[in-house]
């Protein structure tokens, strides 16, 4: 069955359920609705008057009804299409089978052998080599976990149907399992109605970890091997270079939700995660590795550790008596028996008390046995699930991800601040200029630490500090240094905010003080980054520090507010010519260098293809190391199909190995950099004085989008601003994006880019920028999929909720003139007919889409207008019109494939 089989299928289906369930009536408004959008987008102009009429007669079950209808239908057309990828995908492999497919690990090495790359070479790329991908909770999922889980099962059953030998009875049992799930799926709510907790989300991230990443990660290392293998005989990938690391549990910026309390148990959870899981792998091994003593005689060292372990518990000495001759299937019982053992202890273990005692296992100890395993077995024994096993210990070890904390530089000044006020040795620290701030960090670094009580400072925000830093400490004591990732601080504006870090963790006691990431998000601290990291690089204290983390520096570089600040051009290039310098100043001071990028879901903070993301960095900036975040929605839209999760994380492996290997790096010229700056300077210009200079953008941009009814979902622990102020620099990006995109002005993935293009009266200079240069030809392709996914037309629908009229028109003209302007010169530039031009799979995929998103935003517009109309926001018809909201906003993100 192909895809438009499949999806006809699902469309039959789903009419059928709602038929039934709701009433035939329904089917047939939904229908018309659905008729009217489509002759819409054909350019009938009759028909936006008349499916307006249709969405103002519906009444408020009517509308959830037919919101529902379409939401669903995209859950149901987006899995069809993840299957179909998944098909093509295999056909391309089959098709260039021996040889590997562009974009994968395989042809990465492949193309470096082509190239002409050494074994030596090779050799210190791989030993360079480090990935790590940052789980983060936010923007968060806008569906809940019930629902994707119902997806995941409708997904099994689309590929059972897509099989090449299905027999008719299978297919008519397949067809009735899929009308039973989506009739589950359309009686359960699809809308939280409790506010997720922390601990949701982090449950949730472990469930893609323990779903996806803990049988994929170790495929991606068999096929690094592999490759290696064939290419590279007698090299080895270090281990590990591909890990997972988590905010969920950790990041306290902005989120008062997240306490010391909270992050112990999600430390406590990532521990247990890890320990259950190698528990049964080494259960299923043992079953595996029945080899007989009498065919493969153990080593004497492998019998030592078994003899060190005696008595035995009651069940490994029956395992040792009923197998006798199997001393490899006893020595992993015995290990499983022993991580039951420490699962049990660390459920006693409470990191916020005062502890002596270290953890009773840690992961060199499953690595021991393996290697003592390993080195008995035949090599293809070895290869197998002995060998995914060893891989697995050395990817997740007993922490599963490396936990980050992530704290507003603010909120850590305001708490060293009062300690200091309370031991009377300064007043008003955070007040200070850099330089004295600077200096007193270093003088009382230099003098014994103080006896602080338990729980120093006066307010609540600076004891929980305190507490942080109590808890790291103490994490480090217990379990090493495994669980705990870097200290990430964000809005950081001076080199003082790392110091005071640094000051904090050693009055606090921690014996190692974890690795240091300052966060620079606004464009002028992007700009500062550099003279704030020399001043780091040359404090004796700090390069103190940095020794006890091998010479070791992560920086954190953020996407969201450095749009938000600037605009779309302006956060682009400050990023690239950050990192530029910041590589610059790691490299003079001898510092390796770890960029860490804090992408988000949409264009406007930092998404767009991975791949291709990679390449556009500038020269030198990679070097094989390469962090990044994958947020909230984008976790299960990349991770939830295994094969498609697979292709994106080879992709990843595969731009970060092309993009380190030894070449000639191409000079970007000056005229280039000087095209460039003037381009975002006008493009800034031109966007602050839009969004922060515009008499009532502010009202205009709640009143036209439906940013009230986003900041009430049930989406997420943190809340979505930083203060209640409402100002546009105190709104999260992700409500901030969120908001434009559910409207469809997706204003801060385009605007402002065409007055920057146009400002440059030199074409042939644009082309050739475009022709010759990675990152402005990415930073082109990106608004082309930002400018496709806008629809003026449906955000006039939006811009008359707003109740000034000359106002509103005012600033949407503006708006719409800025997009006409951005759109022309893309594709001046670019050279194209379309947007997406070059991407007709994905073009056609937006258009197609388009017919069934529409209806969604006409309720979404209506809904609204009624919401707003109310004498109340309380009462059963309000909370009736918001789940209608709710529905209309779920299903957008899932047509559009994005909320922030």
């Amino acid at each position: 069955m192909d895809i438009s089989q499949t999806i006809h299928l699902l469309g039959d289906l789903l009419g059928q359920v709602i038929s039934e369930l709701e009433s035939p009536l329904i089917f047939e408004i939904e229908e018309r609705i659905r008729a009217l959008a489509k002759a819409r987008r054909n350019g009938d102009l009759s028909s936006a008057p008349k499916l307006q009429q249709e969405v103002l007669s519906l009444k408020t079950g009517e509308a959830r009804a037919v919101a529902a209808s379409f939401a669903a239908y995209f859950d149901l057309v987006n899995r069809a299409e993840e299957n179909q990828r998944v098909l093509k995908l295999r056909r391309r492999e089959d098709e260039a089978y021996p040889e590997p497919i562009p974009e994968s690990i395989a042809h990465a090495i492949a193309t470096l052998k082509t190239r002409g790359i050494s074994q030596e070479q090779m050799k210190d790329l791989l030993n360079n080599l480090s990935i790590e991908l940052v789980l983060t909770a936010h923007p968060t999922e806008a569906r809940r976990r019930t629902v994707l889980s119902k997806m995941e099962h409708v997904t099994h059953l689309i590929e059972k149907l897509s099989a090449d030998l299905v027999s008719l009875r299978e297919q008519e049992k397949i067809t009735q399992s899929l009308r039973s799930e989506i009739m589950s799926l359309w009686l359960t709510d699809r809308v939280r109605t409790a506010k997720l907790t922390v601990a949701d989300e982090v449950k949730t991230g472990l469930y893609f970890i323990d779903s996806f990443f803990w049988n994929t990660l170790p495929t991606i290392y068999n096929d690094l091997e592999k490759a290696l293998e064939r290419y590279y005989p007698g090299l080895h990938a270090p281990k590990p270079w591909f890990k997972l690391a988590s905010w969920i549990g950790g990041d306290r910026d902005g989120n008062p939700n997240v306490t010391s309390e909270v992050t112990a148990e999600a430390l406590r959870l990532h521990r247990g995660l890890s320990v259950e899981n190698h528990r049964k792998s080494f259960q299923e091994l043992a079953r595996h590795l029945s080899i007989s003593s009498s065919r493969i005689q153990p080593p004497q060292s492998l019998l030592d550790w078994i003899e060190n372990r005696r008595p035995f518990p009651p069940h490994i000495a029956y395992i040792e008596q009923r197998y006798a001759n199997e001393p490899y299937r006893l020595a992993l019982s015995l290990l499983a028996s022993e991580l039951a053992e420490a699962s049990r202890e660390d459920m006693k273990t409470h990191l916020l008390q005062s502890y002596t005692h270290h953890a009773r296992m840690n992961a060199g100890d499953l690595t021991q046995l393996l290697e003592l395993i390993a080195s008995a077995m035949p090599a293809k024994l070895a290869q197998d699930d002995l060998q995914e096993v060893r891989h697995k210990v050395g990817i997740f070890g007993l922490h599963t991800a490396r936990l980050d904390i992530r704290e507003d530089s603010s909120r850590l000044n305001a708490a060293l601040s009062e300690i200091l006020r309370a031991l009377n040795i300064e007043s008003d620290f955070e007040n200070l200029p850099v330089e004295k701030r600077i200096e007193l960090i270093l003088r009382l670094w230099m003098e014994p630490s103080p006896s602080l009580s338990p729980h120093p400072g006066v307010t609540s925000s600076t004891a929980e500090t305190w507490s942080l830093f109590q808890l790291i400490g103490r994490t480090r004591q217990v379990y090493g240094d495994t669980l705990m990732g870097p200290f990430v601080i964000s809005m950081t504006h001076a080199a003082s905010d790392v110091l005071t870090v640094l000051l904090l963790a050693k009055w606090a006691g921690c014996d190692v003080i974890p690795q240091i990431t300052p966060l620079f998000e606004s464009v002028p601290d992007l700009k500062d980054a550099p003279y704030i990291l020399e001043t780091l690089f040359t404090s004796e204290i700090y390069r103190e520090h940095l020794r006890s983390h091998a010479n070791e520096q992560m920086v954190m570089i953020g996407y969201s507010d450095s749009n938000k600040d600037g605009g779309y051009l302006m956060a682009n290039w400050s990023l690239y010519e950050a990192q530029e310098e910041i590589t610059r100043v790691a490299k003079e001071h001898n510092v390796k260098l770890t960029i860490f990028h804090g992408r988000g879901g949409t264009i406007a903070r930092g998404g767009g293809p991975a791949n291709s993301a990679i390449r556009a960095q500038p020269a030198g900036s990679i070097n094989g190391r390469f962090r990044l975040t994958e947020q909230g929605e984008i976790i299960a839209l990349r991770y939830s199909n295994p094969g498609l999760g697979h292709r994106h994380l080879e992709q990843i492996a595969s731009a970060v190995i092309l993009a380190s290997a030894p070449h000639h790096t191409p000079v970007i010229p000056k005229k280039w950099r000087t095209a460039m700056t003037q381009m975002s300077t006008v493009a800034q210009q031109t966007y602050r004085t839009l969004i922060y200079e515009t008499p009532g953008f502010i009202e205009f941009w709640q009143l036209a989008t439906p940013l009230d009814q986003i900041k009430q979902l049930q989406i997420g622990s943190r809340p979505s601003s930083r203060t209640q102020s409402g100002a546009i620099n105190q709104i999260r990006a992700i409500p901030w994006v969120f908001s434009w995109m559910q409207s469809r002005f997706n204003l801060p993935g385009w605007y402002s880019l065409g007055a920057g293009l146009t400002s440059i009266a030199d074409h042939k200079l644009l082309r050739e920028m475009y022709t010759g240069w990675d990152f402005f030809r990415t930073l082109l392709a990106n608004t082309e999929m930002s400018l496709l996914k806008a629809d003026m037309e449906i955000s006039a629908l939006y811009v008359d909720l707003v109740p000034d009229k000359k106002m509103a028109n005012e600033i949407f003209t503006s708006i719409r003139a800025e997009y006409e302007r951005t759109r022309e010169a893309v594709l001046s530039i670019s050279g194209h007919s379309n947007l997406l031009e070059l991407e007709p799979a994905t073009r056609q995929a937006v258009q197609l889409r388009n017919p069934y998103v529409d209806p969604l935003n006409y309720i979404q517009v209506e809904t609204l207008r009624r919401l707003r109309a109310l004498p109340s926001p309380k009462g059963a018809e309000a909370d009736a019109l918001r789940e209608v909201m709710a529905i209309t906003i779920n299903g957008i993100a899932s047509g559009l494939r994005n909320t922030g």
